[in-house]
């Protein structure tokens, strides 16, 4: 038998469904497999951040109450374990060996995210000291540092600016009753300390 490859926008010619190369690519996914079952059942033990059972609605349980397990991750886990032991030159032989391939990317792809979580999105430091700068009056540090952690979304501590202002990277606006501080001075002493971590690590 010499067909087209089944696989979606894929010429070469085959012997069965799934050419060489998609053969090839689909051992890369189902190479994956193994590590991420494993990965799954810690995922799944997780009790934080899971899915009501039921849409929110469990029998014999008050409405909205979290399953005790992650149910995506269950069912993800589940799902590879079907296909964790057949070759992919065995799914190559199966008349919907594309739908397969595609399939198995799929959950891989679903679970590496539920095992390492979403990407964080890049933070613009520069765009967030000037709207700072712009808005945020002076401050006491004990709101100083989280109202920074939220709107700058950057991680210090109060000895941190206490160290900063012996080092003399900036200065109280007010010393009573208790000292003040402009948030985007504070934002500049926490990128001229990263920076100087950096030329540091890189002698």
């Amino acid at each position: 038998m010499s067909n087209e490859c089944t696989t979606e926008d894929c010429a070469n010619w085959t012997s069965t469904y799934l050419c060489t190369q998609c053969v090839r690519d689909l051992k890369a996914w189902l190479d994956k497999v193994p590590v991420l079952i494993a990965a799954l059942s810690v995922t799944i033990a997780k009790l934080d951040n899971v899915r009501p059972a039921g849409g929110g609605w469990n029998s014999g349980s008050k409405p909205g109450s979290a399953a005790p397990i992650n149910l995506d991750a269950l069912q993800l886990q589940e799902n590879l374990r079907t296909v964790n032991k057949t070759l992919a030159s065995e799914h190559a032989k199966d008349p919907r060996a594309s739908g397969i391939a595609w399939m198995i990317r799929d959950w891989v792809t679903k679970a590496e995210l539920l095992v390492s979580g979403p990407e964080e999105p890049p933070v613009n430091h520069a765009a967030n000291r000037e709207r700072i700068k712009g808005i945020a009056p002076p401050m006491p540090t004990r709101k100083l540092v989280p109202w920074l952690r939220e709107n700058a979304h950057i991680s210090l501590t109060g000895k941190d600016i206490r160290n900063w202002v012996a080092r003399g990277k900036f200065k109280a606006v007010e010393t009573k009753p208790s000292p003040t501080y402009n948030p985007h001075e504070v934002l500049d002493a926490w990128y001229a300390t990263r920076r100087e971590a950096l030329v540091d690590a890189s002698d």
